[in-house]
């Protein structure tokens, strides 16, 4: 099996260009191919974009480790942790106040450090999927993750219409995609 090392896709061994993408790049076998990506920075693996359903599944698990992580953390932060002492109303309320405010802070860090760094999250792991740049760039950088959190806030603000775009757009691309200028692909 050969691939084009542009677009991926399977062409044969004698070509001088690929005929899916029209370019005339040097052919290499796939085995080769995959050391070549992971050794050169902005390869991504696949083209395919991943549609709604995978993305959802890979969310779901994202929402379960950030839910048993973030039980973790603020378990101490919470008005019931010592039964002994009454709580009046004010304190119970900064207690949550703060349970509150670090579960925000655990959701931002682990999605801008895991797309960030490693171009995917857990969720994303588990489901083949990784978050490239439109650009090709892989892992898309704090920066950037960052930047498709803040999206992502906006997407779920709005009746969650900028996720359900996801099902419509050509691209794949949901409203924080758009915004971070990123893909979904599977690997």
């Amino acid at each position: 099996m050969v691939f084009c090392r542009k677009c991926g896709k399977e062409i044969s061994q004698d070509a001088k260009f690929c005929e899916y993408c029209g370019e005339n790049l040097d052919i290499i076998t796939k085995n080769q191919e995959t050391e070549t990506r992971s050794a050169e920075p902005g390869k991504w693996p696949s083209h395919e974009k991943a549609g709604f359903g995978i993305r959802f599944i890979s969310y779901i698990l994202d929402s379960i480790v950030i839910g048993i992580i973030s039980s973790i953390i603020t378990f101490p932060f919470t008005p019931t942790y010592i039964p002994s002492i009454t709580f009046n109303n004010s304190i119970g309320v900064e207690l949550f106040d703060i349970s509150s405010i670090l579960t925000s802070l655990l959701g931002i860090l682990y999605f801008v450090y895991f797309e960030g760094q490693r171009g995917a999250t857990p969720g994303k792991m588990v489901t083949k999927l990784k978050v490239v740049g439109t650009d090709g760039t892989m892992p898309i950088g704090y920066g950037g993750a960052f930047i498709r959190y803040i999206g992502r806030m906006i997407s779920l603000l709005v009746l969650a219409l900028g996720y359900i775009w996801i099902i419509f757009d050509k691209d794949k691309q949901g409203w924080h995609d758009k915004i971070a200028n990123t893909y979904v692909v599977r690997e």
